[in-house]
């Protein structure tokens, strides 16, 4: 933006820049309060980088989310991004997937990919182990319905028309 002369100049790669990073939240306390799962959950997180991968649990299964932390200016603020599950597959597993897909240029899920190479210095990867597989997929659902994550867009039934909705309207 240095080099802009006069009062109507506009740097359009700085805008493109800005576009290209911006992200609209839905923050419902009504959707917060709806919140019910059938256990608490623990929360464990890690950066999220290659060196951090072996630190993450290679036996246990559950939720995990990435949260977009900036660490800046003395400031506790998380952005949640994403929300998952794994059953079949344990946390260790599935954070080498998002590395992988972060540096295969033919990675298939787009969205996310965009996620992991926008902050890739500034990403969390929080995991909550669950032992019961059988309430890890309503614990998921659950928590995209709370909080409609802007990378999620697999979404539970029980909103998946008012999401999509949203989805259309660029949010």
């Amino acid at each position: 933006m240095d080099n802009l002369t006069g009062p109507y100049d506009i740097d359009f790669e700085s805008v493109r820049l800005l576009r290209e990073q911006t992200w609209r939240f839905t923050l419902s306390p009504k959707m917060w309060g709806e919140l019910d799962l059938p256990r608490p959950l623990n929360w464990s997180h890690s950066e999220f980088n290659r060196v951090a991968a072996d630190q993450i649990p290679s036996d246990r299964t559950g939720v995990y989310a990435f949260v977009l932390e900036p660490n800046i200016a003395d400031l506790k603020l998380g952005y949640l991004l994403y929300v998952g599950m794994t059953k079949a597959q344990n946390f260790q597993t599935r954070f080498r997937q998002y590395l992988y897909d972060q540096e295969n240029p033919k990675a298939k899920r787009l969205l996310v990919k965009q996620m992991l190479i926008t902050w890739p210095e500034h990403l969390t990867f929080y995991y909550s182990q669950i032992d019961d597989q059988d309430i890890i997929k309503s614990v998921e659902d659950k928590l995209i319905a709370a909080f409609k994550p802007p990378f999620n867009r697999s979404y539970p039934a029980s909103v998946r028309r008012s999401f999509k909705i949203l989805d259309d309207q660029g949010g």
